[in-house]
């Protein structure tokens, strides 16, 4: 499959969590809302992360990106699952997470030469991207640790640690008035985060 091929399966599927985005603002239930929201999170994540790992594994059987760029390798799989395997197996693969940035970096460091294109979408958005699982991570496990990151990601985004502290679903419908996310709801902030890494993953340039 080409890469455009998982370009645009990647765009339906974010076309899919802005329109469940929009029709949540419509929900007068403030819990079903934030549920709506967490939902959209959690699927928009999960989405990044295939996405990821199939553009990476099509670089490796040689793939060009989008605008017709090779990506030099350093293996040669027969084919992707042949890839899969030779990445499974590497020092690299930690169980093949494809949620956090710099896992992600370290395989293309060592599969790609330098500055691959999913080495520096990923590097460029990692901040973001690191935000968004630990959001992601809360909404799924809900756990003391998942709470202490979670809180960390509020003083960041929110430059301040609200009291009570809100559900995830509540934080992803604020629109801050100041610090990173200033003038955009935290939401619609994480879909334009994974769009923009997904575009430049597969070498289209920034409009």
């Amino acid at each position: 499959m080409p890469v455009s091929d998982h370009l645009d399966f990647f765009r339906a599927e974010m076309k899919s969590c802005e329109e469940l985005r929009l029709h949540a603002q419509q929900v007068v239930d403030s819990q079903a809302r934030a549920m709506i929201y967490e939902s959209v999170l959690l699927r928009a994540f999960r989405a990044h992360e295939n996405y990821v790992e199939r553009l990476f594994l099509s670089y490796l059987v040689g793939d060009i990106t989008e605008d017709g760029k090779v990506v030099a390798s350093f293996a040669s799989p027969r084919d992707r699952e042949h890839a899969r395997k030779m990445v499974s197996s590497s020092a690299a693969a930690r169980f093949l997470d494809w949620s956090e940035p710099a896992t992600v970096r370290e395989r293309c460091g060592v599969f790609f030469e330098q500055d691959d294109p999913v080495y520096t979408a990923v590097g460029g958005k990692s901040t973001e991207l690191t935000w968004m699982k630990k959001v992601r991570n809360h909404v799924a496990h809900n756990s003391v640790e998942s709470a202490t990151q979670f809180a960390g990601v509020l003083r960041v985004v929110l430059l301040t640690e609200p009291t009570p502290i809100p559900s995830p679903g509540d934080f992803l419908q604020k629109i801050p008035t100041k610090g990173p996310v200033r003038g955009r709801e935290v939401l619609a902030f994480f879909l334009a985060t994974v769009r923009e890494c997904s575009e430049a993953a597969a070498g289209v340039a920034a409009a």
